[in-house]
C-alpha cells in the first residue's frame, strides 16, 4: 500500500473519517491547549481536521514528516492512527522506551485494526484487499504490551473494525509490580 496516497476517498472514507473523529473525541484533541504529535501522519488528516491546534506530524517516510526526530519534542498528546500494527513488537517497545523519555504525562491514542471477518469484508468493499499485508504485530500483541507499560483509559470500537483508545503511561514502579 502506497501511504503517500490519500484513502480518506470514496466508501472507506466514510470509514476513516469516524475514525479519525473517534480519535479527536477520545482525546479531547479540540480543547487540547499543549502539543499534538500525530506519529505516523502519513498525508496530514489529523492537521486538517485540528486547524489552529499545535499538531505536528512524523512520519517514516521523509516528505510526509514535519521533523527528522521526532524524540525532540514534548508533546501532551501522541496520536498513532492504525500505525502500531506496522512495527514488530521489538519496534514497539522502542518507541513507547521513546514516547515515556518526551513526555511520561503525555497522553497517548492509539487506533488499531481489529483484523476480524468484518474487517476483511470492508477492505473487499472499498477495494483496499492488500491494507493488512505489511502489518507485523496484531491488535492483541500491540494491546498486551500497552497493557503493560500504560494504563488504558478509555477504548471505542468503530464498526468493529478498528479500536480506539487512550492511554496513559506508568512508572516504572507500577509496571515492575505487575
Amino acid at each position: 500500500m502506497d501511504y503517500r496516497e490519500d484513502y480518506y476517498r470514496g466508501i472507506a472514507g466514510i470509514y476513516f473519517r469516524r475514525v479519525l473523529r473517534t480519535i479527536i473525541q477520545s482525546g479531547n484533541l479540540r480543547k487540547e491547549p499543549g502539543l499534538i504529535l500525530d506519529y505516523g501522519c502519513g498525508v496530514g488528516h489529523l492537521q486538517k481536521a485540528l486547524p489552529g491546534k499545535n499538531v505536528i506530524g512524523y512520519d517514516v517516510i521523509p516528505e510526509l514528516s514535519e521533523v527528522k526526530d521526532y524524540r525532540k519534542l514534548k508533546p501532551s498528546v501522541i496520536v498513532c492512527n492504525a500505525v502500531l500494527e506496522h512495527l514488530t513488537i521489538e519496534q514497539l517497545k522502542g518507541v513507547i522506551e521513546d514516547f515515556k523519555k518526551m513526555h511520561r504525562q503525555a497522553l497517548l491514542v492509539t487506533a488499531l485494526p481489529t483484523e476480524n471477518i468484518l474487517s476483511k469484508i470492508g477492505m473487499v468493499l472499498t477495494g483496499y484487499t492488500e491494507a493488512h499485508d505489511d502489518h507485523k504485530s496484531t491488535l492483541r500483541e500491540v494491546n498486551e504490551y500497552l497493557l503493560e507499560h500504560c494504563t488504558r483509559l478509555g477504548r471505542k470500537m468503530i464498526f468493529t473494525m478498528m479500536e480506539v483508545s487512550t492511554w496513559k503511561f506508568r512508572d516504572a514502579q507500577q509496571t515492575s509490580g505487575l
